[in-house]
């Protein structure tokens, strides 16, 4: 950022800790112990310190920085928490708690098709950011041997990843070879891959560039998501 640029941001930068401020009550993540609204401001200072080139000076500033306190703050809530948290805090049936009006137990529990998909695929992660005292929250941090040996619906989970990665004729040919054990000739007779060499099977280059191709992405999702296998 050009010199004069950084000296325009810090002339306004008490204006725009008072918008922060103003907007401290839309912190809702209180159980977000990692996080407070003190560490908020700072990430939201960065973030509009970063965009400050995109604003125009001939206009109030208020307005511009309000827009991206707000959406900031959304983001920040949804990546931290909503991201983990279960489908039961917004649903009609929900009696506080873990009362539910819809289960025949009258509690939470996997007889809902919604509160089972987010125990399988996101409870663990939940309970990684949910920041309790073990000692009274035992019942809440259980041992989730579950999840750890849950290896269908991590499978489902990469695969949901992967579909929105690949194309629909790669998709097909990832699960025809990680899914469904396909050989590499029929993989190839699908994706009309050739080989003019002698002795070589047709396609095993492109078979092996597609067989990188998929690892890296899996390995990717493994990384930058809440999976565990």
């Amino acid at each position: 950022m050009p010199k004069e640029h950084s000296q325009d941001y810090a002339d306004h930068i008490n204006t725009i800790d008072s918008l922060l401020e103003r907007k401290r009550r839309k912190w809702l993540l209180k159980a977000a112990a990692w996080m407070d609204y003190d560490d908020v401001k700072q990430i939201i200072l960065i973030h509009i310190h970063k965009k400050w080139h995109l604003y125009d000076k001939d206009k109030p500033i208020g307005p511009w920085a309000n827009r991206l306190i707000d959406n900031q703050i959304r983001n920040l809530l949804r990546n931290n928490y909503k991201n983990f948290a279960r489908p039961c805090l917004q649903c009609p049936h929900s009696a506080g708690g873990d009362e539910c009006l819809f289960t025949k137990s009258g509690v939470q529990d996997e007889s809902c098709t919604l509160y089972q998909k987010w125990s399988q695929k996101k409870k663990f992660g939940y309970n990684i950011k949910l920041p309790v005292s073990l000692e009274n929250h035992v019942r809440e941090l259980e041992p989730n041997h579950k999840n750890y040996s849950d290896i269908e619906g991590q499978t489902i989970k990469i695969n949901e990843r992967m579909k929105e990665r690949l194309s629909e004729r790669y998709y097909t040919a990832y699960l025809m070879m990680c899914i469904e054990n396909k050989t590499d000739e029929e993989i190839a007779e699908f994706m009309g891959y050739k080989s003019s060499e002698k002795n070589r099977k047709a396609g095993y280059k492109q078979i092996k560039n597609l067989k990188e191709t998929f690892k890296k992405h899996v390995m990717d999702i493994l990384n930058s998501e809440d999976i565990i296998y």
